[in-house]
């Protein structure tokens, strides 16, 4: 049976998981987040076609991210299990912003849906963003006179209202379901990898702790051991004295 590659040091491997958590992966999230105001932008003024496009070069980079934190979980597994702490420390960060963007990115939508689904909510949400409208119409002029810090920006009370649905017959709506079970398989490899990881590090904790003690005992009792035969040379022709046969049966109580 085949083994699977050694595992090294994560101060071997520290500059290329380095590369995907100051690099790659928040280059891909910076991408993902221009994505989302592009979306929301025209989706709020129902330019569907390039809703449309924005909605394929979003899932291109959703894959894009995927592959990243696949690779960098790749990577991460073939760190040693004594220092799987260390590397859970450092690989959490990125895994949080990962996933937080991701639900972000899905909250928008499905707010919109929800409002979709019942029409009177519908209506009073453009109700709203007319009186909306107006109001700051009406307010602009005296607008001055306010202070900047106790008056709402504009842009902050449009992005608070609800999306409009996409029309299920235009190419819009299929792209948007593709991304959308994009970021969903990218919100399950995250939470797959902060698993793996957590457990090893439990693992780490309750196991090699005892193995590191049993390891540095057997390392001492070899040491004694040698000692033991360089003073007896011939001891391997006669029968072991009674200190020689002690040494070894603590020895292999160890390994086993």
């Amino acid at each position: 049976m085949a083994e699977g590659p050694a595992k090294l040091r994560y101060r071997r491997l520290e500059p290329t998981i380095q590369k995907f958590i100051k690099v790659a992966i928040p280059t891909d999230l910076e991408r993902l987040q221009k994505h989302q105001i592009n979306i929301e932008k025209y989706q709020r003024f129902r330019q569907w076609d390039k809703l449309h496009q924005e909605h394929i070069n979003a899932s291109r980079t959703v894959q894009q991210l995927r592959a990243n934190m696949r690779e960098m979980e790749t990577i991460c597994l073939r760190v040693r299990d004594e220092d799987s702490q260390t590397l859970e420390t450092i690989i959490s960060p990125a895994k949080e912003r990962a996933a937080a963007a991701v639900e972000e990115f899905l909250k928008v939508h499905s707010q919109c849906s929800e409002v979709s689904s019942n029409p009177r909510s519908t209506e009073n949400s453009q109700d709203t963003h007319s009186s909306l409208l107006r109001s700051q119409t009406i307010a602009g002029p005296f607008a001055s006179i306010q202070d900047a810090g106790t008056s709402p920006p504009q842009h902050s009370v449009q992005l608070s209202l609800p999306l409009p649905q996409i029309p299920q017959d235009h190419n819009a709506a299929e792209s948007w379901e593709n991304l959308e079970e994009n970021l969903i398989d990218l919100s399950k490899l995250v939470t797959e990898f902060s698993q793996q990881l957590h457990l090893e590090c439990q693992c780490d904790s309750f196991e090699s702790r005892p193995n590191r003690r049993r390891l540095t005992a057997l390392k001492t009792m070899s040491v004694l051991l040698l000692r033991m035969l360089k003073r007896e040379p011939r001891t391997w022709r006669r029968p072991l004295n009674i200190n020689l046969q002690c040494c070894l049966w603590q020895v292999l109580s160890l390994v086993v």
